[in-house]
């Protein structure tokens, strides 16, 4: 009777301990999860597992850079009318109006409030017109950023495009100067 019950206990020993998890390392190195249904999972809590999710990444982590672009219709005719309520002369517009870019200004953005004083980003601002080589390349902590005309916007970098554009759309990247984020974005021109 005794080696009954140590048998029935050794077996609900057995099976208890097979109904856990169990946590494995794959060939490629990973940790993972092993279900006792089948089913198998990465270990979260391993240092060479990076967690992706949109809600795994910290709200102060999260950064939104925009882009908008002016074309030299709209500088030329903006500044034509502040000149004028100015009461400036015709000559004085018109020299004004030639320092204008050809190709526009475009204004690479974000909201004020995401940038943290004491903790400067430094990112890499790229334009590209037609080919793989940019038109444009430059890298500002943005602790240099500058208010711009919207309220809690700020002017992370503003570039001049000094001739006009031979594409329809040109293309900006923004670069975190460490670390592999990238953002690539679309710029059509009116």
């Amino acid at each position: 009777m005794i080696r009954l019950i140590a048998f029935l206990c050794m077996a609900v020993w057995v099976a208890a301990a097979f109904a856990d998890d169990i946590v494995a390392t794959t060939s490629n190195g990973s940790t993972v999860i092993l279900h006792d249904n089948g089913r198998w999972e990465y270990y979260q809590n391993n240092s060479k597992i990076r967690d992706v999710r949109p809600d795994a990444i910290p709200e102060d982590a999260k950064f939104n850079v925009s882009v908008m672009y002016d074309s030299y219709d709209k500088l030329k005719k903006d500044a034509r009318m502040a000149l004028e309520a100015e009461l400036a002369t015709e000559e004085e517009i018109k020299d004004s109006l030639r320092r204008i870019p050809k190709g526009g200004m475009i204004y690479f953005q974000v909201a004020t409030k995401q940038i943290k004083k004491g903790m400067p980003r430094e990112l890499t601002y790229s334009i590209f017109d037609k080919g793989k080589k940019p038109i444009f390349k430059k890298t500002v902590p943005d602790s240099e950023a500058t208010p711009s005309e919207d309220a809690g916007i700020s002017n992370l970098l503003v570039v001049p495009v000094t001739s006009k554009p031979k594409s329809k759309v040109l293309k900006a990247r923004v670069q975190m100067a460490r670390g592999n984020a990238t953002l690539d974005i679309d710029i059509p021109l009116r």
